[in-house]
């Protein structure tokens, strides 16, 4: 995956799909902004990594480059993806 958020320009509107989610359902109290974009090696598909209300999570939309279509979404929690609470790393 390329960070390319600096140049990345929208295949697509992802805000209809985004303001389409239950935010309740999957435990999020809000959204803020795109943070990051992106692209995988082959210039496939974009992920589009969304600010929540929750520390280190985010809701990553993948958008379908080829299609100009929204993929699908899911959550990423980089304190359970990493073993990180507070800031801290778990002992093993």
């Amino acid at each position: 995956m390329t960070d390319v958020t600096a140049t990345a320009e929208a295949a697509v509107d992802i805000w209809p799909y985004v303001d389409a989610l239950n935010l309740d359902e999957i435990g999020l109290p809000y959204l803020n902004d795109v943070h990051y974009v992106y692209r995988d090696a082959l210039n496939r598909f974009d992920q589009v990594l969304i600010g929540t209300g929750r520390f280190n999570t985010l809701l990553v939309i993948v958008v379908d480059l080829a299609k100009s279509s929204v993929f699908g979404h899911f959550l990423l929690d980089l304190n359970e993806e990493y073993g990180v609470s507070g800031g801290h790393l778990r002992s093993v």
